[in-house]
């Protein structure tokens, strides 16, 4: 199971500290961490500063041409550069020829067996299943999921499922659980898959041990001294 991360600049280096597959990103998080001041080329070139992972720069065009131009400028700049782009006609023939030249391609905003069965023909690295827009409008996610990956599972070579449009610890468990490939979040998403309430009240119930070890420090677990029970 792969986690490929998100987030502003700081995040994405917390992302690679703890050892994610690569990083995404879509013009939501453009503008959001950007605010309209830079270039799809100083996006580019910042990420690149504070990782050395994978990255997957999410673009757009009006014909397959203006994707392949506008990947190529992009991958020049560093071979860790990959693409995601649209599920659509012109995004599949942008990503088949992009991968016949060694470019990663991840085919996006991906909704149905059928377009997962042309991200495979077209040799797409990867696909992005959404699911929490998918349930939006009355899809059932984990269904679409699970039999994307009951047809995967008959190739030779299959493009990774990453799952996408999580919010929730709910909707990543779900997508896990019907055998995806990757998940992919922003950091917020990922600090969450980290904790759990269990876990936080069993290092305050192990305080009480901790203060019987000589030379422990438990200054900032202190307000937990009183709680009863036991951490094991």
């Amino acid at each position: 199971m792969k986690i490929y991360g998100a987030g502003t600049l700081e995040e994405i280096k917390k992302c690679t500290n703890l050892g994610v597959a690569g990083i995404l990103t879509n013009p939501q998080y453009y503008e959001q961490y950007f605010q309209g001041k830079m270039t799809l080329e100083e996006i580019t070139k910042a990420i690149l500063e504070v990782t050395d992972l994978p990255i997957f720069m999410q673009i757009h065009g009006r014909t397959t041409e203006e994707l392949l131009e506008k990947a190529k400028n992009l991958h020049r700049i560093s071979p860790q550069v990959g693409f995601k782009i649209i599920s659509d006609e012109k995004g599949f023939f942008a990503i088949r020829e992009l991968q016949k030249e060694g470019i990663k391609c991840i085919a996006t905003t991906l909704f149905s067996l059928s377009q997962a069965a042309m991200s495979a023909c077209v040799g797409a690295f990867g696909i992005c299943p959404f699911i929490a827009r998918a349930r939006d409008i009355g899809l059932d996610s984990f269904r679409i999921l699970k039999t994307i990956k009951e047809g995967y599972d008959n190739l030779e070579k299959a493009p990774e499922i990453i799952a996408v449009s999580l919010r929730s610890v709910g909707d990543i468990e779900l997508a896990i659980s019907a055998g995806v490939d990757a998940v992919g979040m922003r950091y917020p998403l990922i600090k969450k898959m980290m904790e759990h309430p269990l876990s936080i009240n069993a290092e305050e119930l192990f305080v009480k041990n901790w203060a019987t070890v000589k030379g422990e420090d438990i200054s900032y677990l202190a307000h937990a001294l009183e709680l009863r029970g036991e951490g094991e």
